[in-house]
């Protein structure tokens, strides 16, 4: 009876375990050959790790990948060239566009400048010849309303009376009241009286002795356009006017200087004038 072999004895005559690592083909014929069970996934995981490695290393595998990799990226650069030059164009037509709408804005800006200065031209004539048409006029305020009154008469006696003028019924044109009637019994505003004279020589009576009027309620103006109204009130609220007076229909203004020995008149024909003034 044979002796039973010990640990060691069995260890030293059993055959080295193989550790190359499989052909991948060889570990597919075992899966196929072998019995029907199905592979364990340590089997699949390592099936696919010998392909992928069996894979990297053919040669002929990295020129195919390396030729999908190089197409791949010269159909990204192509496209992303094609939308380069797409969007450059799109660039290219909008500048385009725009230098075309800057022109016709130019032009545009050009026109209305010259629109406004010939409104402001316009507007000006219209003003002059209004203002010339009113040279025989005056407005007198502060001369009591009252009813069934007799405008002519007041301005005569005035004349005669306050301004030591030699005035008579054929000095005057006409005389009326101006703007609407205030039915407020209560507080009833005063409506200033246009006078219109025959002769320049009697308008001009009354504006060069209405300084003898000063301490009383009535004020002798001259009868400007509503335009030079509104200039001449614009002229006295300047901050940098001391003084402004209408003469002859048109505006004058004693202007500020930094030294008061050299203040200086000015003509203003337009607002515009006004705002171009600087301290």
């Amino acid at each position: 009876m044979a002796k039973p072999l010990t640990r060691s004895q069995s260890l030293k005559e059993s055959p080295a375990p193989n550790l190359e690592r499989p052909e991948p083909s060889d570990m597919v014929e075992d899966l196929l050959d072998g019995p029907s069970i199905p592979p364990s996934p340590r089997d699949m995981v390592e099936l696919v790790d010998c392909i992928v490695q069996e894979l990297t290393e053919s040669e002929s595998f990295k020129a195919v990948l390396q030729s999908c990799i190089d197409k791949a990226i010269s159909r990204k650069l192509a496209n992303i060239t094609e939308q380069i030059v797409k969007q450059e164009t799109q660039l290219f037509d909008l500048k385009q566009d725009l230098k075309l709408k800057s022109g016709n804005l130019q032009s545009l800006t050009e026109g209305y400048d010259w629109l406004r200065k010939e409104m402001e031209r316009c507007q000006r004539i219209t003003n002059d010849l209004d203002q010339a048409s009113r040279r025989d006029s005056i407005r007198l305020f502060g001369i009591k309303e009252s009813e069934n009154e007799d405008l002519e008469k007041m301005v005569i006696d005035l004349g005669k009376e306050k301004l030591d003028l030699d005035l008579n019924a054929d000095d005057i044109d006409k005389t009326y009241r101006v703007g609407p009637k205030h039915n407020n019994s209560d507080s009833p505003k005063v409506r200033g009286v246009l006078v219109r004279f025959r002769s320049l020589k009697v308008r001009d009576g009354f504006l060069r002795n209405r300084r003898k009027l000063k301490g009383t309620r009535t004020v002798i103006k001259e009868d400007l356009t509503r335009l030079n109204q509104q200039l001449l009130q614009k002229a006295r609220d300047h901050q940098q006017t001391e003084n402004a007076w209408s003469r002859d229909g048109r505006i004058f203004a004693l202007i500020k200087t930094t030294d008061r020995r050299k203040s200086f008149v000015k003509r203003f024909n337009n607002i515009r004038g006004l705002d171009r003034l600087t301290l």
